[in-house]
C-alpha cells in the first residue's frame, strides 16, 4: 500500500493542517495570498465545501491509508489545480472523492452518491441531468474498478459561485464503458454528436486501449453551456494519432496537441510513456459535434521530477500566453526551492487554442516519497 510522507506545501507557510478538511481551507487561503487571488471570494466558497463533506473532512492526515483514493497519483484523495490563461488565474480547482470509513467498493458509491445529494441542498447544484442516467453508474452487485464517483469545485477568483462538477466511471457495473457512454448521451440528447465521434474513429473500439473511454463528467449547472464531457484515454498512441483524435472538436486547431505533447515527451515518444495521456470532449446542446476538446499530458509517473516537469509545463504556459511571473509563483507555492526532489506535479491540460488555457495539476506530495 502507498505510504503518504505528508509535508505541507510551501503556501501553507508555517502552518501545518492536521486533517483534510483543514488542508483544502489552507492550501485555497495559501494559494490566494501567493497569486494575489481574492481571500474575500474564494475563501468563503472553499469553507463551505468542506462544511458538506461529512465526516471524511475531519479525518487526520495521519490516517492516510483509510483513505486512499484514485483521484491522486500517490493515492490520497485530494488534487488541486491552478488553470493560467493570458489573462491571469483563471481558476483555481480542487477534485476529490467523498469517502467514508470503512472505505469498500460499496461505500465508496454509496458516499459518493450521498455527496453529489448533499451538493444539491446545500448549493442548489442542478441535478437534473444526473437524475437522468444515475441508474447507469449505479449497481446492486459490487462496484468495479478504482471508483465510482468524483467531484471537483472550480473556485472563481472574480467572486462567482464555485462550478461543481460531477465526474463517473462508465466501466462500474461491468457493462461496456463505451457502450455505457452512448447510452449517457442518448438520454441527455447528444446522440447526434456521439454518433459523430463514433464515426470519427471509423467505428474503432472505444473501449480498446488505443482510445478507450474512461471517464463521463457533468457540470453540476442549469446554464445552457453546461457540459457534458467525455474522456478517452490514448495508450500506445504518437502524437500526430492523438492530435487526430481530437479532431471531430469544433474547437480543434491541427497540429496543436501534437505540439504540446512534443514540448512535454523530451526524448521519449508518447507511446512508450508509463502513463498515457488523455483527451476530454465536451458535448453542449444544439451542435452536430462536440463544442471543444482538452488535452491531458500525465507528467508523473513519465518525468523524472518537478523541476524537469515545471520547465517542459513553461513552455505550454509560452503557447498559452500565460504571465510567466504568475506561473513561477504557482510552482514555487507548489514545490518550494527545491522541486529537483519532488514529483507533486501530475498532469497538465490544455484547451481553446484560440484563447489557450493551460491547467497545472498537483498532488498532496510526491509518491513513495521523493523521487
Amino acid at each position: 500500500m502507498t505510504t503518504l510522507r505528508f509535508r505541507p506545501w510551501p503556501l501553507a507557510a508555517d502552518r501545518t493542517p492536521t486533517s483534510y478538511g483543514d488542508l483544502i481551507n489552507l492550501y485555497v487561503e495559501g494559494a490566494c495570498r501567493h497569486l494575489g487571488l481574492s481571500t474575500a471570494d474564494m475563501v468563503p466558497q472553499v469553507r463551505a465545501l468542506t462544511s458538506v463533506l461529512g465526516d471524511w473532512a475531519a479525518a487526520p492526515l495521519s490516517n492516510f491509508e483509510n483513505y486512499t483514493s484514485w483521484v491522486a497519483n500517490n493515492g490520497a484523495p485530494l488534487e488541486f489545480s491552478f488553470a493560467h490563461s493570458a489573462s491571469g488565474v483563471a481558476g483555481v480547482r480542487v477534485l476529490l472523492e467523498a469517502l467514508r470509513e470503512p472505505v469498500t467498493p460499496r461505500s465508496r458509491q454509496r458516499e459518493g452518491h450521498a455527496f453529489t445529494l448533499r451538493l444539491a441542498e446545500e448549493f442548489g447544484v442542478h441535478l437534473g441531468r444526473y437524475r437522468e442516467i444515475e441508474d447507469l453508474f449505479r449497481c446492486e452487485d459490487e462496484p468495479r474498478g478504482p471508483f465510482s464517483s468524483m467531484h471537483a469545485a472550480e473556485l472563481s477568483p472574480k467572486g462567482e459561485p464555485p462550478l461543481f462538477k460531477l465526474y463517473l466511471n462508465p466501466g462500474v457495473t461491468g457493462a461496456s464503458p463505451a457502450a455505457v457512454t452512448a447510452e449517457v448521451l442518448r438520454r441527455l440528447g447528444l446522440a447526434e454528436q456521439w454518433e459523430a465521434v463514433v464515426n470519427h474513429f471509423r467505428g474503432g473500439d472505444l473501449d480498446a486501449p488505443e482510445h478507450e473511454v474512461a471517464l463521463v463528467g457533468l457540470d453540476l449547472s442549469e446554464s445552457p453551456d453546461a457540459r457534458v464531457k467525455v474522456y478517452l484515454r490514448h495508450t500506445g498512441v504518437d502524437a500526430e494519432g492523438i492530435d487526430r483524435a481530437g479532431a471531430v472538436a469544433a474547437d480543434h486547431r491541427e497540429g496543436v496537441f501534437t505540439e504540446v505533447i512534443g514540448a512535454i515527451a523530451g526524448d521519449v515518444p508518447v507511446q512508450r510513456w508509463k502513463k498515457a495521456p488523455m483527451t476530454c470532449l465536451a458535448f453542449q446542446p444544439g451542435r452536430s459535434v462536440p463544442a471543444s476538446v482538452t488535452l491531458y499530458c500525465p507528467l508523473e509517473p513519465n518525468i523524472v521530477n518537478d523541476e524537469v516537469s515545471a520547465e517542459r509545463v513553461s513552455l505550454i504556459m509560452d503557447m498559452a500566453g500565460a504571465d510567466p511571473a504568475l506561473y513561477r509563483a504557482t510552482v514555487a507555492a507548489i514545490c518550494g526551492p527545491e522541486p529537483r526532489g519532488l514529483r507533486r506535479l501530475s498532469w497538465v491540460a490544455y484547451k481553446n487554442p484560440a484563447a489557450p488555457v493551460c491547467t497545472v495539476y498537483a498532488g498532496l506530495d510526491s509518491p513513495g516519497g521523493e523521487a
